[in-house]
């Protein structure tokens, strides 16, 4: 009998070896998440922001001053949290490499902006839960773009120190949810393998991926530009460029803002669709 379990053991074991290896090229996120037993229920890789506002959660602030503020175009008071304290509450990543994860902002209106979480902890990051400046009966001062009333609330990730020009850090708000992943995690989906192509992928994950999605992967306030059929396959390709410099000047109330994108970087931005609409679709569709 004890011959029977000992071999069972090690059939056992000898399975589970091999899936590891099989598995090997995953992000360490997964294994992670796998071997923390002890943690507490509450425990997440995800921060519902509104329901922790429902609970009451997030009342304990302080006036947080951004000197200017990249939305509002000056000076502006936020009451607000350090947002490294909400992680480290609401999620498991003190326990986690942060070297090794991004953080994912999720927002009510599709845009979707990420950033490597040492980066983000590096600085003096902030949750804001209202405007201090806003009116008397208001939790936000109204904001105007494109002649329309912009919806702020219910959060907004603002920095003490950050200057406003630096695109490496992510300013979102209509926040709703913020979720952490392996840094990584799209590289095998979205990376070119073709040099040529390199430089075009990191501009649009930095410029272009926050609102855009490519095989549904990406943000979703502006249109898929690879699925199920490329962008370069029905825009002419000076049109396509011109169209990433200056949007204003080919539709009427564009949403898409004028990101002040040079012309050779439009190439090469143009060059990485052109790319990817040779990658497979989607598995399943």
């Amino acid at each position: 009998m004890k011959k029977v379990i000992v071999c069972i053991l090690l059939s056992v074991l000898y399975i589970s070896c091999d899936s590891s290896q099989k598995k090997s090229s995953k992000d360490s996120l997964q294994v992670a998440k796998l071997a923390i037993e002890d943690i507490p229920t509450s425990d997440s890789l995800s921060i519902d922001l509104v329901e922790l506002k429902r609970k009451g959660l997030l009342e304990n602030t302080q006036v947080v001053i951004v000197k200017p503020d990249p939305v509002y175009h000056k000076n502006k008071r936020f009451n607000a949290l350090p947002l490294k304290d909400i992680f480290e509450k609401y999620s498991l990543i003190k326990r986690m490499n942060a070297a090794d994860l991004k953080v994912v902002f999720e927002c009510e209106d599709g845009y979707k902006p990420e950033m490597p979480l040492e980066k983000l902890l590096s600085a003096k990051a902030y949750l804001a839960v209202s405007d201090a400046d806003a009116p008397k009966g208001r939790a936000w001062e109204i904001l105007i773009k494109n002649g329309q009333e912009t919806k702020m609330e219910p959060f907004y990730v603002v920095y003490e120190g950050v200057s406003a020009d630096d695109i490496a850090y992510k300013w979102p708000y209509n926040l709703v949810k913020i979720h952490f992943a392996p840094l990584h995690e799209n590289d095998a989906a979205l990376k070119p393998k073709d040099e040529a192509a390199l430089a075009g992928y990191e501009l649009f994950k930095n410029r272009c991926q926050t609102c855009h999605s490519i095989n549904k992967i990406g943000g979703k306030m502006g249109p898929e530009l690879n699925y199920p059929k490329s962008v370069t396959e029905y825009w002419k390709t000076d049109d396509l460029k011109a169209f990433i410099q200056n949007p204003a000047a080919y539709r009427n109330d564009v949403k898409m803002p004028n990101l002040g994108i040079k012309p050779e970087e439009a190439t090469e931005i143009v060059k990485y669709l052109s790319y990817m609409s040779k990658t497979p679709t989607p598995k399943g569709e």
